[in-house]
Order: structure tokens, then sequence, then C-alpha cells
């Protein structure tokens, strides 16, 4: 009678050892498809700042164009003043020319600014249309990826539900009470393994040698057998 209990429990280890690992390929899901949403959404904000850079570019670019303008008036106005013959004093009209060539300076520098200003915008709208395309791919990759982890996901279950309905079946056939209790209690102290198979003298949960008598009980299967070091139940393998 203990020989088939003892089987019975070595049955349902198999079927507590398989539940757990699909226990571990479940909680691993979310972990796979954390990454990607972390890569997506680190696109999505680089993407967000460099699009309000641009715009910022864009007023930036607008105002100067705007101080352009307006130096360019100014100039017109003084050519007009100097070249309209209205003024005939020397000393004003060099004074003008004075004021044209500031002017002129000044529009100088608006423009080296503008020209910049449209030169790193045209690198911003290249980087920003690199990490549109980049997105793009990332977010195939996460709407594939996501697929795949519910598909995984259905199978996992069906799997639980059919390791958990011969788990039943298995804990049915379980008559020895206290040998079930020790079994669940040794299996969360142990990382799932709470009964093994024994062939020498060495015990293979906690690999340290047993005492003689343990040996001679687990031969002749006289009642449970707990190893003396790691207090797992022990098994004479045939």
């Amino acid at each position: 009678m203990i020989e088939e209990q003892y089987d019975i429990l070595i049955e349902l280890q198999k079927i507590d050892i398989d539940i757990d690992e699909e226990k571990k390929k479940k909680r691993s899901l979310p972990l796979t498809i954390e990454g990607v949403t972390k890569k997506i959404q680190g696109l999505k904000d680089n993407l967000k700042k460099k699009n309000e850079n641009y715009k910022n570019l864009q007023i930036k670019l607008k105002r100067k164009e705007l101080d352009l303008a307006e130096q360019s008036n100014k100039i017109n106005k003084h050519q007009e003043d100097l070249y309209g013959g209205k003024i005939s004093d020397i000393k004003e009209l060099k004074q003008i020319q004075k004021v044209i060539a500031n002017y002129k300076e000044e529009k100088d520098s608006i423009e080296e600014v503008v020209l910049d200003l449209m030169e790193e915008m045209e690198d911003l709208n290249k980087s920003i249309g690199n990490l549109d395309e980049d997105l793009e791919g990332k977010e195939k990759k996460f709407k594939k990826c996501k697929e795949e982890i519910d598909s995984a996901r259905l199978v996992i279950e069906r799997n639980m539900n059919s390791l958990n309905i011969k788990r039943g079946e298995i804990l049915n056939k379980i008559i020895d009470d206290r040998l079930l209790k020790e079994y669940e209690l040794l299996r969360k102290e142990k990382g799932g393994k709470a009964i093994i198979k024994v062939d020498g003298s060495i015990c293979p949960g906690c690999y340290l040698d047993l005492p003689s008598d343990v040996i001679y009980q687990l031969k002749k299967n006289r009642k449970i057998i707990i190893c003396p070091n790691c207090s797992r139940i022990l098994i004479w393998k045939d």
C-alpha cells in the first residue's frame, strides 16, 4: 500500500513541477512585451521632444525673418534719403551712409543666424523622419509580439487547465493524508522537489550521506522515510 502511495506522490510531483513551469512561463510573458513597450515609449518621448524643438526653431526663424525684413526696410528708407536728392549736406549724407552700413552689418548677421536655423531645422527634420520610421517598425514589432504573447498565454492556460484536472484526479488516489500534508509542506520549502528517489548511500537532494538504518528502512518501505539532513521524503529507487 505504501509503495502505491509513493508512486502516486511521484506522479503528483511531476504534475506540480509542470504546473510550476507553466506558471513561470506565464509570469515571463509581461516582461517580454514590457521591453518592447519601454523602447516604444522612449522613441515617442524623444520624438515629442524633437518636434517641440522643431516648433521652437520655426518660431525663432519667423522672428529672425521679421527682423531681416525690418532691417531691409530701414536700409531701403535710408537709401531713399541718401539718393533722393533731398539732402545735400555732406555730413548728413555721410551719417546716413554710416547708418546704412550698420544696418547692412546687422542684416548680414541676421542672415547668418537664419541660415544656421534653417540648417539646424533640416537636420532635425531628418532626425524626426528617422525616428518616425523607427517608431513605426517598433510598433509593428509590438503588435506582432503582443499577438504571439496572447497566443502563448492561451496555450499556457490550456496546459494549466489540463494539468490541474490531472492533479485533481491524482489527489483522489491519495488516501494517506499525513503523507500528502508532508509533501505539500516540503514542496513549498524545497523549491518544488519534496520527494526524491534514492539508489545509494547519498541523498540526491542535499548530496549528504544517509545513515545505514535509513537506507535499510528505504529498502523495506516500512514507513515514510525523511532525509535527516534536508527533510525531503525519500523513496528507494528499484
